[in-house]
């Protein structure tokens, strides 16, 4: 008995470190899989901005635009990810050109409301007039 119980001491010290390595890597994976959600969604959204009428977009109007939009902006929730994004156009310097940057926030479902929100950013897509 002495000697199962030494056994079960030896193998408890070793799988504890072991453990907790399982959680930690846990925890990466579904950060990873959250940001992986977010960035689909992100591009999702800039494709079909893309189908958009030059127009559309830089006036910020029509119909097209408003369905984007609305698809898009504001708090969604996306694989039980509540994902709260903005959706910004404005002007290059060269006349014929906009830039789209598509910025959303989330909180890893289960944190606290009090966690700070983690920030992804689409930044700078340019989408020319033809």
């Amino acid at each position: 008995m002495v000697e199962v119980a030494i056994a079960m001491f030896i193998l408890g010290v070793f799988l504890l470190p072991l453990m907790q390595h399982f959680i930690h890597t846990r925890r990466v994976s579904l950060v990873a899989r959250d940001a992986v959600i977010v960035n689909s969604f992100q591009t999702s959204c800039i494709g079909e901005l893309r189908m958009v009428d030059y127009n559309e977009l830089a006036s910020m109007q029509g119909q097209a635009f408003l369905n984007v939009s609305n698809k898009y902006s504001g708090a969604k929730v996306v694989n039980n990810l509540n994902i709260e994004t903005r959706i910004e156009i404005n002007k290059c310097t060269d006349t014929q050109m906009l830039t789209i940057d598509v910025n959303s926030e989330f909180r890893f479902p289960g944190s606290p409301d009090g966690q700070l929100k983690r920030k992804v950013t689409m930044r700078g897509y340019v989408f020319p007039k033809l």
